[in-house]
């Protein structure tokens, strides 16, 4: 059987995805997806896209066992990045071994992910925008992205042409699954409109069966039951194959996703498919700068490499920041050749300073709505958690933030559990791999707390 190698390296080649223009690339910031492609410059996660391997190599064979992928981490940590990279592995992998099935990613919010009729509506999208953009690149088109109903309306003005250049099979595909799904009258239909929720459901199931379908559920830890419509357990169901159509999911959430997943019956979740993301390893950090500098041409960017590496320290949201500042400040310098050692390399940093200081005080600033003393507590626990080697347990954590906060008056209101929840989902604190003991995960805020110097 041709399954696919589920070890994955990254050696650093640039790919489709690093094919950003400089100018659209400014203007998206820090985020900076392309349509239908990866996120430009993204490195390393090597084993959470090998266990992604291993999930689609078993649900190529139609083995539906622990189809589900679950991935948590602090705000920054790179989880939609990676949400885009298992999008882009999707578009690769070859139709299943079994029903020879079409791979479909389909994006979903927390929101909409305990709601079956939410659940159906984003997979319906996400095959008509399949099917509609197949058909506008044999008209030459590119399709705008996300706009399913668009792409539909210019298909029925294609339709005629679509005929006489050989693609009335594709054309008739689209028709009959897509266009019927969704209830469109574009096209000779041979069917009428359903007349029982059985026949609805039947003529939705069987739309869907060409298609290996994993939802993409972003913000994942949002996911709680009593939403409208919806009903405790329907991820449940998919994820154990209680519905005739293949559907499986992977979760993308801050800390606290494995157990909003539980809080609504999902309890297949297996050890090397749940995963708590942190800061890059250097090599991956390092090929994430030289990507971004490799796809512009940028001459002459050896300090700048070093500057940015030292500044960002290993995490994800920070290198983005910083190397958006980078490509600003050199591409303003000089637009001809991208010649670093025309730009300034000290303002460069700087403007990257003040994109990462407001990227904190939002997020700081949000915990403090609900947690008033959440910033000056976690200020006073700073150097005791330095003193203590950064890391510990969640009994001693529990403690100590007891005792300051009682020290310095910041818990009324909220306690010390609360408060580490809270420094969980702020990316100020973080649970350990061994689950056991916690520890600051991004290098910078505690600095950004006690507003310590940069290094220069």
């Amino acid at each position: 059987m041709a399954l696919i190698d589920a070890t994955y390296q990254d050696h650093g080649n640039l790919r489709g995805q690093d094919s950003i223009g400089a100018e659209r690339y400014l203007l998206l910031k820090d985020r900076a997806p392309m349509t239908g492609r990866g996120v430009p410059f993204f490195s390393g996660r090597e084993a959470e896209i090998s266990a992604f391997r291993e999930m689609a190599n078993g649900l190529s064979l139609g083995d539906g066992a622990n189809a589900t992928i679950v991935v948590e981490g602090p705000p920054g940590a790179g989880k939609s990045a990676l949400m885009c990279q298992f999008m882009e592995e999707m578009r690769s992998l070859p139709p299943t071994e079994t029903g020879r099935r079409r791979w479909l990613p389909v994006p979903l919010s927390a929101e909409s992910a305990e709601s079956p009729s939410h659940i159906a509506d984003a997979i319906d999208k996400a095959i008509v925008t399949c099917l509609a953009g197949e058909l506008l690149a044999v008209e030459g088109a590119a399709p705008p992205p996300g706009e399913a109903a668009t792409l539909v309306e210019r298909l029925g003005e294609y339709w005629g042409r679509l005929d006489a250049m050989g693609a009335k099979a594709k054309a008739r595909e689209f028709f009959d699954r897509g266009g019927s799904v969704l209830g469109f009258s574009l096209g000779a239909s041979r069917e009428g409109p359903p007349t029982t929720m059985a026949e609805a459901s039947e003529r939705r199931s069987n739309a869907w069966q060409p298609w290996q379908i994993v939802l993409m559920i972003d913000e994942a830890q949002g996911i709680a039951p009593g939403k409208p419509h919806g009903g405790k357990g329907t991820l449940s169901a998919l994820h154990q194959g209680l519905v005739k159509s293949p559907v499986s999911f992977c979760a993308f959430g801050l800390p606290g996703t494995l157990l909003a997943l539980a809080d609504v019956n999902v309890s297949r979740l297996v050890d090397g498919r749940t995963m708590r993301l942190g800061g890059l390893d250097a090599a991956a950090a390092r090929q994430t700068v030289n990507r971004c500098f490799n796809a512009f041409g940028v001459e002459g960017g050896g300090p700048w490499r070093e500057a940015i590496l030292k500044r960002a320290a290993n995490w994800p949201q920070h290198l983005a920041v910083y190397l958006n500042a980078a490509i600003s400040q050199i591409r303003e310098a000089s637009p001809d050749r991208m010649d670093a050692r025309r730009a300034d390399i000290t303002a460069a940093m700087h403007l990257g300073d003040r994109s990462r200081a407001k990227y904190y005080r939002q997020r700081v600033a949000r915990i403090r709505r609900r947690h008033g003393g959440f910033e000056k507590l976690a200020r006073e626990l700073v150097p005791s958690l330095r003193e203590r080697g950064g890391r510990l347990p969640y009994s001693d954590l529990f403690d100590l933030v007891e005792e300051v906060g009682q020290r310095t008056s910041t818990l009324s209101g909220a306690n010390a559990t609360q408060f580490i929840q809270d420094a969980e989902h702020s990316g100020f604190l973080a649970l350990n791999a061994d689950e056991a003991s916690y520890s600051m995960p991004i290098p910078s805020f505690a600095g950004h707390l006690l507003s310590e110097p940069l290094p220069e």
